[in-house]
């Protein structure tokens, strides 16, 4: 079975993109109306987004070894002339081993832009299960004069590495290729809602503009390290009757967590002085410095089922959620993570989960409790490198919301006030 052996790996990609431009086009006004422009686009996204190539090297496990008789070509020139037979039968070995891989096993028939030239021959494939590893099986076979146990080992070392480094190169392609993915299924959703005469309806659910302070700055994007998030298809929206569904823009959140960052930066430069406050007083102070950005920022307010520490109101729905917690440990924190979903009605909401430290001296190991929180229950984590701040996708995996996440973490521990009564 010969494997990188087809065409490039780019014509995959058009026959990819066209089939999902087939499908977008296919959607019928009854699906597309009363429901959410970006379930669609996350829907296509994950649905056609591929999983690179990954070879797992330290897998290698020679896992066959028997006697074969195999053939010896006679040295001698013009041997079939003098009757001689062209090969000899000799006795020989048959070794064979296995290596795990992941990805897609349809990209293992394609060539990838930068290529090596060699064969890929593999004696069978196993495709990944559930767990998404998949096995490779190669074989070898030489006269038993010719081998040894480490000339053995090498050649399958030095077979999987080439295997390795052919399957980098159609990762880094199918890595770009999903780059650019997403951008090409908002194109054809966007096409499609403005074919069955829907756009200017449903665009109205997708972004909500605060009203923005002139020359109040704007915050830098931080980067998502992508993960697989698989969506369901969109349904119409029960209430779809009631009115869009409003979600604040990615500028004015991203604004928002500036904000907060510059404000209890600042504490953290005499953190004593902050340190005595509890939640609800420290809370009172970042909503004062928004008030200054934004219009109708409020506290201590009641949302869907429970209570939240900070939102920004539009038209009677929140468009920013944000909790304001001391670190009390992971499973507090993770709780509260929890909790954000009971205060959030919308499928696809920015929130915010701001940390104080106010009790353990060692403040790197509660930046590490938090990264690992993340890492356990989100499906995308980012941490900015010049602050405590992570970025994740979380899913609810009851019904498939989306939340946004920021949490911000800042350290308000002092000896002194780590004496006093905790608050």
């Amino acid at each position: 079975m010969e494997l990188f052996n087809g065409p490039y790996l780019s014509e995959f990609f058009k026959a990819h993109l066209k089939a999902m431009r087939g499908e977008i086009a296919a959607l019928s006004p009854q699906e597309v109306d009363k429901t959410d422009r970006d379930g669609w686009i996350d829907y296509f996204t994950s649905r056609y987004e591929l999983d690179p190539l990954a070879l797992y090297p330290d897998t290698l496990e020679i896992d066959q070894l028997a006697e074969k008789t195999v053939k010896r070509r006679n040295p001698w020139p013009g041997a079939a002339a003098l009757g001689e037979p062209e090969y000899f039968d000799v006795p020989g070995v048959r070794a064979s081993c296995k290596v795990c891989f992941s990805g897609n096993v349809e990209l293992l028939k394609y060539i990838p832009s930068c290529s090596t030239l060699r064969d890929f021959t593999v004696t069978r494939m196993e495709r990944p299960g559930q767990n998404g590893i998949g096995y490779l099986h190669l074989s070898m076979e030489n006269e038993l004069r010719n081998v040894s146990g480490d000339s053995i080992t090498n050649y399958f070392e030095d077979e999987i590495q080439a295997f390795a480094k052919e399957m980098e190169y159609s990762a880094r392609d199918t890595i770009q290729f999903n780059a650019g993915l997403r951008a090409n299924v908002e194109t054809e959703v966007d096409k499609r809602i403005t074919s069955i005469n829907k756009f200017a309806t449903l665009r109205q659910s997708l972004n909500l503009p605060l009203n923005r302070i002139e020359g109040a700055p704007v915050a830098k994007p931080i980067p998502l390290v992508r993960k697989r998030i698989v969506f369901n298809k969109p349904v119409p929206d029960a209430k779809a009757g009631e009115g869009p569904a409003y979600a604040i823009n990615d500028a004015d959140y991203k604004h928002i967590i500036e904000i907060i960052d510059g404000c209890c930066s600042t504490w953290e430069t005499s953190p004593a002085t902050y340190a005595v406050h509890d939640e609800e007083d420290l809370r009172q102070m970042i909503l004062g410095l928004l008030n200054s950005h934004y219009e109708n920022a409020t506290g201590e307010t009641f949302r869907n089922r429970g209570k939240t520490d900070i939102y920004i109101p539009y038209e009677n729905h929140a468009a920013y959620i944000a909790e304001c917690k001391v670190w009390r440990g992971k499973s507090a924190f993770l709780k509260a993570v929890e909790q954000l979903f009971s205060y959030t009605t919308w499928r696809d909401t920015k929130v915010s989960v701001i940390i104080f430290n106010k009790h353990v001296a060692d403040y790197q190991k509660v930046i590490r409790e938090i990264g690992n929180a993340l890492d356990e229950r989100a499906a995308q984590v980012a941490r900015s490198p010049q602050s405590a701040q992570w970025s994740c996708l979380i899913q609810n995996s009851e019904d498939g919301r989306l939340m946004h996440t920021t949490v911000q973490a800042f350290n308000l521990y002092s000896p002194e006030s780590s004496k006093r009564k905790r608050t």
